[in-house]
């Protein structure tokens, strides 16, 4: 929820899960195929591992935040934060509706460790493509990707 009233207004509802594991999950980061540009957060979440106590299997766990991802959504749909129509074409999609004020407080402060990597997901994370070879499915590896549309 933080990426979609702070940084973006609409994105693909995929995309949301992969972000939403990897701001659960911080440390995971440093798994991710990055492109070479944005390789100097690996150090940053590597270090994160001894604070952050991580999933057994990132893939197993991804899937079962499936259901409380699919859960929060249908929540905030039927609150009229995201509008129905978009969701059922897999874009979801901030409504005009004012928010409570716990959505907009500030983010941990980004020159610390948490607030760097928060940060990084969804700035540099979130602007990657989802789909194809070099989107955000395939450097991931939380979802599959070879046969996505182009």
């Amino acid at each position: 929820m933080t990426i979609l009233t702070q940084t973006v207004r609409e994105l693909e509802y995929s995309k949301l899960r992969i972000l939403d594991f990897y701001l659960c999950f911080p440390a995971e980061i440093a798994k991710i195929a990055l492109p070479q540009n944005l390789q100097g957060i690996r150090a940053v979440a590597k270090e994160a591992k001894n604070k952050f106590r991580g999933p057994v299997s990132s893939l197993r766990t991804f899937h079962d935040l499936e259901q409380i991802q699919n859960s929060a959504t249908r929540l905030l749909v039927a609150s009229d934060v995201f509008d129905s129509k978009k969701l059922e074409e897999g874009i979801i999609s901030r409504t005009n509706r004012t928010l409570p004020d716990e959505f907009s407080r500030p983010l941990p402060d980004s020159s610390s460790q948490t607030g760097m990597l928060m940060n990084f997901v969804m700035t540099q994370l979130s602007a990657l493509p989802l789909r194809g070879t070099g989107g955000l499915k395939q450097r991931s590896g939380l979802m599959e990707y070879r046969y996505d549309p182009i």
